[in-house]
């Protein structure tokens, strides 16, 4: 098949069309228009046809998808700094849905989230939600796929938690017992592609690792692979949400926003796990799996 990847150069995207092209589809890589994109694509991509693009504006997509059958959307920012949650999470995915019907495009495969909704009182998901509706309600066949938390090397989550074990005592938000289901990003990469792939696969997904994790689970295995211990300290969220405030101001990537906070807080796994019955993947464990954040000693 011939299929587009938006976001190719990212971290989702760049896995997509590693699998995309180990099945041998022809694949277009729609890129960031940031200079040296390219570079982060798979064998700098040389094996597949390279354009720039970006979401927000719809004509540097026009004609992006001409003569390709499927669309692998992936573009997504989960954090409002440079760019807005409504730029990209929602005018974004309608900007593609216009060009995939333009272009005549027969599947859409979309990257959503667990806890996506259009009335959530999250900022974040509230837009993935409006996102989401655009795609199933786009006329065009369809698969979304809601994952919980991604990991695997090149993720941004667990980085940034490791940046945490920088303090001598390392905050908490909440009780620590919200849940979550860690998926490794080449799985949810293999169901994208297993998507377009199978034409009896639609509609929307929720997808995740083997088992459910807490909060304070995913510190233990961030401690374990970074190979640092450091003491924990509970605290309520609100008193939180002044210095993540302060740090949005100062810093130019913060490790965490006061909208991260709330998430951080709430469970965060599917209802019905669809990686292997529906995509015949299996995923593989979080436990053990972080030893890519440990920094190698000099020499």
């Amino acid at each position: 098949m011939r299929v587009a990847v938006t976001g190719a150069n990212g971290f989702v995207g760049r896995h997509a069309v590693a699998r995309l092209l180990l099945g041998r589809h022809d694949v277009r890589a729609l890129i960031s228009e940031r200079p040296g994109a390219e570079k982060e694509l798979p064998g700098a991509g040389a094996e597949m046809d390279v354009r720039r693009a970006d979401v927000r504006k719809p004509e540097s997509l026009r004609g992006a998808f001409d003569g390709y059958d499927a669309v692998i959307h992936t573009v997504a920012v989960p954090t409002q700094r440079k760019q807005r949650f409504a730029e990209v999470n929602v005018a974004g995915v309608a900007h593609v849905v216009a060009e995939a019907r333009r272009a005549g495009i027969s599947r859409i495969v979309h990257m959503s989230a667990i806890g996506a909704d259009p009335k959530s009182p999250y900022p974040y998901l509230r837009s993935k939600g409006e996102g989401q509706a655009l795609i199933t309600g786009s006329g065009i066949s369809h698969v979304v796929l809601r994952p919980s938390l991604l990991f695997g090397e090149g993720d941004d989550f667990f980085p940034r938690l490791a940046f945490s074990l920088l303090f001598p005592v390392v905050p908490i938000p909440g009780d620590g017992k919200s849940r979550f289901q860690p998926v490794h990003v080449d799985d949810v990469a293999q169901a994208l592609v297993a998507a377009v792939e199978r034409p009896a696969i639609t509609g929307v997904h929720e997808i995740g690792g083997p088992e459910p994790v807490t909060y304070d689970d995913l510190l233990a295995e961030t401690m374990r692979g970074t190979g640092k211990r450091r003491p924990t300290l509970h605290l309520p969220v609100p008193l939180m949400k002044p210095p993540a405030f302060v740090m949005g101001i100062f810093m130019p990537d913060p490790p965490v926003t006061v909208d991260q906070l709330d998430l951080l807080a709430v469970d965060n796994t599917p209802s019905e796990n669809a990686l292997a019955p529906v995509f015949g993947v299996r995923p593989r464990p979080f436990k053990g799996a972080l030893d890519y954040l440990r920094v190698p000693s000099p020499g």
